[in-house]
């Protein structure tokens, strides 16, 4: 049928209508007009766009605009509403050509009203701007776009508030990481505010694992993946500020574990001078930094969680990166450092972690950093390069030089071979710095006196934390800047114990006490204990954290046979939250417990 029979039989519909109602006509052939229109210019041009007239060529167009007609011809025969009920007719023609189109084209390419969908996404953004204006924590994704906070009907909104509790209560506390670990029928959260480890509430089973699932998907992670150690970041906006989470996820039988590291890159950027290192440590380690001495071994300790990688990156910015060639071999790369060349690991690689540090080697750098010896033949490679004019700098995650000596012997497998090489040993321990908002000065005693080296009738003002401060109504509060603790930040105190050829030749007897107590005898070694109380001197700790830090290690049970703890036979002293080790310290002064974290 054509166009213009068409249109002559409307006309004649339209011309006995009138006798019913001359407004009728007008109205309906009004409404016709632009639905011919969206056929003849839109439809069809679709319609042959995606090859949807099978069976004939050109049927949709001619099919449509004849439904239009009847449409208009039942319209006239309706008296005064006619134009409504063409109206009617025509839209559901049209809804019904659109739900069977959309079912002919490839996904993506449906009709969509673009109109509604506008309101529709308005609506939506405004209901997602109100949740995240209600919610104190909001996820910073893409290029800091705020993540979709859950509404009230939303069943991931107790998800999002357990999250909101984790991380938030966290950032609140001044946390530097929170451990989420899966245990026995619950989900337990550690804080770790100033090196000293917080236990709170735990969670359910059900509910732990759909925050740490929850967690992952904003890091980016793969929320299916609960064995594999991934790492992923993200940021979060709470009312203290924003922060970058550094999420890094792995698995046991015990279940999923998330360690979540707040602020990390600030953690981990600390410059050699402010390591906290005295200037007898920095005679002992001068003859390292250039050549001729740059060459041999350091090796770095420190326990787990007490600045392990921050002091074994600071040390390795002793060198100019850019005049020498500095290279790290790393299980994870934690920090991009100017000018080293910093290589991690990969695990699935054909090579394992020895060959690869082996590649390295031969390929004449100044200075690497190896960050562990845990594979086999890790620390043989190192010790044969000991004279190969390269210094090479171990990360060993112990506490105290004795055993981190023994750890040494151990992985290179022959103490003869271990001793060669080895210039120094740094052992590392982190302290509590007294808050500048509400600490303390006051005279010391005169015995504090003389446990701090001081002369016979000298005294001078020590730092004690307090966590309170004077408000205006004349009553104590709880200090804001360090939540109440009395402290504030880390500082770090060192063990340095220096290797002349006649450490190493006891050394290479397995003598690990004798060479220890060699060095502190003949080579000036300072011991850790002293270097705290030196601390306390210079105002960078209080003598409270002092005797909190080296507390005796509470009694283990005894081993098989009757034998002492390694440990314990090494006259080890335990620091607060951390694996014990090292020499035992003299009892440092008299004082009062530390205030609980």
């Amino acid at each position: 049928m054509s166009l213009t029979t068409m249109t002559t039989a409307l006309l004649a519909v339209g011309d006995a209508a009138i006798l019913l109602n001359p407004v009728t006509p007008v109205l309906t052939l009004a409404a016709y007009a632009p639905y011919a229109w969206l056929i003849s210019s839109k439809l069809e041009k679709d319609a042959t766009a995606y090859n949807l007239n099978k069976g004939g060529y050109g049927w949709i167009n001619p099919a449509l605009l004849a439904g239009g007609i009847v449409a208009v011809a039942v319209g006239l025969l309706v008296p005064f509403a006619g134009w409504l009920v063409t109206l009617l007719l025509e839209a559901g023609i049209l809804v019904g050509y659109w739900k069977w189109r959309d079912k002919q084209v490839p996904p993506g390419k449906q009709f969509k009203l673009s109109m509604l969908s506008k309101l529709k996404d308005k609506a939506e953004e405004r209901k997602a701007q109100k949740n995240a204006a209600a919610a104190n924590l909001v996820f910073l994704v893409g290029r800091g776009e705020k993540a979709k906070v859950p509404g009230k009907d939303d069943p991931m909104l107790e998800v999002h508030q357990a999250t909101e509790r984790v991380i938030g209560e966290a950032i609140a506390a001044r946390a530097s990481r929170t451990q989420v670990q899966s245990l026995q029928g619950s989900v337990g959260v550690v804080d770790v505010v100033d090196a000293i480890v917080t236990k709170r509430d735990a969670l359910t089973a059900e509910l732990g694992g759909k925050v740490m699932d929850y967690i992952k998907k904003h890091a980016g992670l793969d929320v299916n993946e609960r064995r594999r150690r991934q790492v992923g970041k993200v940021s979060v906006q709470t009312s203290l500020g924003s922060k970058e989470l550094t999420v890094t996820t792995m698995g046991s039988t015990a279940g999923q574990s998330m360690r979540i590291d707040f602020n990390r890159d600030e953690q981990l950027k600390r410059d050699f001078a402010d390591l906290g290192l005295t200037k007898q440590h920095l005679a002992l380690l001068e003859p390292t930094r250039d050549l001729p001495g740059r060459e041999g071994i350091i090796l770095l300790c420190a326990p787990s969680g007490f600045g392990l990688t921050t002091m074994a990156y600071a040390m390795l910015s002793r060198h100019d990166a850019f005049t020498s060639s500095v290279k790290t071999l790393e299980r994870s790369v934690d920090l991009r450092l100017d000018g080293v060349d910093q290589l991690q690991f990969d695990a699935g690689a054909q090579s394992d972690f020895a060959t690869t540090l082996r590649s390295i080697i031969r390929r004449g750098p100044d200075v690497v950093f190896a960050s562990d010896v845990n594979d086999p033949g890790t620390a043989k490679v190192i010790s044969d390069a000991a004279g190969n004019q390269v210094l090479t700098y171990v990360g060993l995650p112990v506490d105290g030089v004795q055993l981190a000596l023994a750890q040494w012997i151990k992985a290179v497998g022959s103490a003869g071979d271990a001793a060669r090489g080895v210039k120094a040993v740094v052992a590392q321990r982190l302290l509590r710095v007294p808050c500048p908002a509400c600490k303390i000065m006051g005279p010391c005693s005169a015995d504090q006196a003389k446990r701090l080296g001081l002369p016979a009738g000298k005294t001078i003002e020590l730092a004690r934390a307090s966590g309170k401060v004077l408000a205006k109504n004349g009553r104590e509060e709880a200090c804001e800047v360090c939540r109440g603790s009395g402290y504030f930040g880390l500082t770090g105190i060192h063990e340095v114990m220096p290797l002349d050829d006649d450490a190493r030749k006891l050394l290479s007897r397995d003598d690990i006490a004798g060479a220890y107590q060699h060095a502190r005898r003949n080579l000036r070694m300072m011991l850790m204990q002293e270097a705290a109380l030196l601390a306390v001197r210079d105002g960078r700790t209080t003598i409270e954290d002092v005797a909190r830090a080296f507390a005796p290690a509470k009694p283990a049970a005894p081993a098989a046979g009757g034998a002492k703890p390694a440990a314990a036979a090494a006259g080890a002293a335990k620091p607060a939250a951390a694996p014990a080790g090292g020499a035992k310290p003299a009892s440092p002064a008299p004082a009062k417990p530390a205030p609980k974290a």
